[in-house]
């Protein structure tokens, strides 16, 4: 579901299964158009299908992904300026505050290094994993990084 994506685009769909909003909102986020919202859309598929078995089987069901931080950490890991990207970070809820950036990017980076180690992933999205926590880790998060 994530194969053939760019850096920026798998940034952007695996960091709808780590974000989480600090509240509920009753409208959904926006994605980037393409390959992002057509990756999102097959995890949102495959969400749904694991929400059914663990209610079927009387579990705590998981979370649903939430799209709020995927058009950030596009925006940044495509290049974009901190302040736009910060702009995009709460589009239903205002500006998002830098430290949440910083977090939820650490985040998505760790889930992307998971990627870029796994054996059950191919090797095109292990190296697409690698270019993107590269393109992540710069600016604020290269120094948080380093501190």
């Amino acid at each position: 579901m994530w194969d053939g994506l760019s850096p920026a685009e798998l940034a952007a769909a695996v960091s709808v299964v780590v974000f989480e909003a600090r509240r509920d909102l009753d409208e959904r986020a926006s994605l980037p158009r393409g390959p992002v919202a057509e990756a999102v859309e097959e995890t949102l598929k495959l969400w749904g299908e694991i929400e059914a078995d663990e209610a079927g089987r009387g579990l705590a069901v998981t979370r649903e992904p939430d799209l709020g931080f995927a058009w950030p950490v596009y925006r940044w890991a495509r290049g974009e300026v901190l302040a736009k990207v910060l702009a995009s970070g709460h589009q239903l809820d205002g500006e998002m505050p830098a430290g949440d950036f910083v977090r939820w990017a650490r985040q998505v980076v760790d889930l992307l290094g998971q990627l870029a180690d796994s054996g059950g992933a191919s090797a095109d999205l292990r190296s697409t994993a690698r270019q993107a926590i590269a393109a992540i880790n710069r600016g604020v998060l290269a120094y948080h990084v380093a501190t």
